[in-house]
């Protein structure tokens, strides 16, 4: 009886640990995908568990999210229960950061994918963000999961049903230091963008050369994405 006791007291304890181990906070939750990456990919800052951005959203392969190291460290899994999705912190997000260190505010930036630019994401990014959500922090691994994909880049499909956003005329919405001297043909083939477009959102680039390596150009309007 006294080793049945004890072993229950034992199991008990681990089970209150566990539970106490983990810190749930509220913060806002958004999404990128390719193309609001610099140069368009799925690469990640902070490789651990995948080399490059992904997940499914389960405990053992949880979804790659950016967010400030100064309140999530790399490698740290976060449960999102709005979305039933298990994330890992395995990017860097300057506004993530900059919302953190301005005003101690939680904000995580999750990875819809694919690793190649689709037409649709930015869309999509826009209806899957949440203003206000609950983080857990170094969760359970016995939460609920849906492994359905935020964004089908088969299908084209969003997780939830997108409205359009429309860019501000030549706003720009993202940069990126361009990683090898290109024309700015090249340079807007990369970003998905036409050749018109490019310019207009570059308007002091001089494309009678080639773009330097390393010179920050405007990639998207202000929906980001293409």
């Amino acid at each position: 009886m006294k080793l049945q006791l004890s072993l229950f007291l034992f199991v008990s304890i681990l089970f209150i640990s566990s539970q106490a181990a983990e810190k749930k906070v509220t913060g806002e939750l958004t999404f990128y995908a390719a193309g609001d990456n610099c140069p368009p990919s799925g690469e990640i800052a902070y490789p651990g568990l995948h080399s490059t951005a992904g997940g499914l959203g389960t405990y053992a392969n949880p979804i790659t999210v950016a967010a400030s190291t100064g309140w999530l460290s790399a490698g740290k899994r976060v449960y999102v229960a709005a979305y039933k999705k298990y994330f890992i912190m395995e990017d860097s997000c300057e506004e993530c950061e900059n919302d953190w260190d301005d005003n101690g505010k939680y904000h995580m930036d999750g990875w819809i994918g694919p690793s190649t630019i689709h037409l649709g994401t930015t869309n999509c990014e826009v209806a899957l963000s949440l203003s206000s959500t609950q983080f857990i922090i170094d969760p359970l691994s016995t939460y609920t999961v849906d492994t359905t994909a935020f964004f089908n880049g088969t299908t084209g499909a969003c997780l939830k049903t997108p409205d359009n956003c429309v860019d501000q005329g030549n706003v720009c919405g993202n940069t990126c230091q361009l990683p090898s001297s290109m024309s700015c043909t090249s340079a807007a083939s990369m970003f998905l963008l036409s050749e018109t477009r490019f310019k207009a959102l570059n308007p002091t680039l001089d494309c009678t050369s080639n773009i330097a390596k390393g010179k920050s150009v405007c990639q998207s309007g202000s929906c980001g994405g293409p």
